[in-house]
């Protein structure tokens, strides 16, 4: 699937039925950046390019609707949904390094692709079976400490400009239902790019095989995706029986800028476009669940099924997986930022198990 661009100054998910608000521009917008800072004083509006390899989304929908009003318009983004979108498992670095190049000035990807190599304290986010709810991750994200967090990306001509909550990640098994650690052994079970989760099956003693976005699932045994994911790549036509009230983890959205470009906007831009992300993550969770909600009823329409672990199975799933905590543990600051996540998280109720009814 090839890339899709949009020139917007705050781009509206389409779900929703709300309007894109064209600005049309003929050059690129790194170009246009460059033109529109030429100088000082200048009121003109400055256009920036997002990349995402995701489609239009509430996910980050409302930081693009805050940079508009917070800036009255002198900021523009330039959206270009789907990048790199079923080009191999390292569709996210591709896209890193679009964002270095100066190919474009920002991206909106999973925190994931940054626990491998740039920021492996941000394998906190996403520790196995920690952030279960909708609700868990904004408040985490809400923090103080998500603030701290997002300087983790910092370095490598890459500057970060804010985090905002994803789509829950859930367990998905060929003709039979990952529920217990039993059920993962000897089996091939694809994920997205990510260390975290690459330890979690090896710790289960599955298989863990990387798979681009959108790739086709043939072959695996079962695979860890988010229900808009499974309707959306109608991954349902596989056969495969989801968990119902297993998360495994959130996918966390980073919103990072190239460097120079970041350097070049000046300190109140700076501040603005982070401003943005963070009054983005208020209400995200509602948001989320809704838009999950709207992609189960499709789901159950087209026949999924889904099937409970019993708490047995559920505590002993935790068990499975202590190791990837000690390995997180190892390094300082992510037992830190570990520590304070699993505190925040701790009394916030796991998410609903998704139904199809009966």
């Amino acid at each position: 699937m090839g890339s899709r661009r949009t020139t917007v100054g705050a781009a509206l998910s389409a779900a929703v039925g709300l309007v894109l608000l064209a600005v049309g521009c003929s050059s690129t917008a790194s170009g246009k950046f460059a033109e529109n800072t030429r100088g000082s004083g200048t009121d003109e509006p400055v256009v920036l390019t997002l990349a995402t390899p995701m489609g239009g989304s509430e996910e980050f929908d409302a930081f693009l609707r805050n940079v508009r009003t917070l800036s009255h318009g002198s900021i523009q983004i330039s959206a270009e949904f789907d990048a790199h979108h079923e080009e191999g498992p390292d569709f996210e670095e591709r896209l890193l390094d679009d964002v270095r190049s100066g190919r474009v000035d920002l991206a909106a990807l999973g925190s994931r692709v940054f626990d491998i190599r740039r920021a492996p304290a941000l394998g906190a986010l996403t520790a196995p079976l920690l952030i279960n709810s909708f609700d868990a991750e904004e408040k985490v994200l809400s923090a103080p400490v998500a603030q701290r967090m997002i300087r983790e990306v910092d370095g490598d001509g890459l500057t970060g400009v804010g985090l905002l909550p994803g789509s829950l990640r859930r367990p998905f098994g060929a003709g039979t239902p990952l529920l217990g650690p039993q059920d993962y052994k000897g089996r091939t079970i694809g994920i997205q790019e990510s260390k975290v989760a690459d330890s979690t099956m090896r710790a289960l003693g599955a298989k863990p095989e990387w798979f681009g976005a959108g790739s086709s699932v043939a072959g695996l045994d079962g695979f860890e995706q988010q229900i808009g994911s499974v309707n959306g790549n109608r991954y349902d036509e596989a056969g495969m029986i989801g968990t119902s009230n297993v998360v495994l983890w959130p996918r966390p959205i980073v919103l990072v800028a190239n460097t120079k470009v970041v350097e070049r906007l000046g300190e109140d831009r700076r501040r603005l476009l982070r401003e943005a992300a963070r009054q983005a993550v208020h209400g995200a969770g509602a948001d989320l669940r809704e838009e999950e909600n709207r992609d189960l009823e499709s789901l159950c329409a087209r026949g999924q099924k889904f099937a409970a672990a019993s708490p047995g199975r559920s505590a002993a799933l935790r068990e499975a997986v202590q190791p990837v905590y000690d390995r997180l543990s190892r390094d300082r600051r992510t037992k830190e930022y570990l520590d304070t996540v699993t505190a925040l998280v701790r009394d916030v109720p796991a998410e609903r198990p998704v139904s199809c009814g009966g």
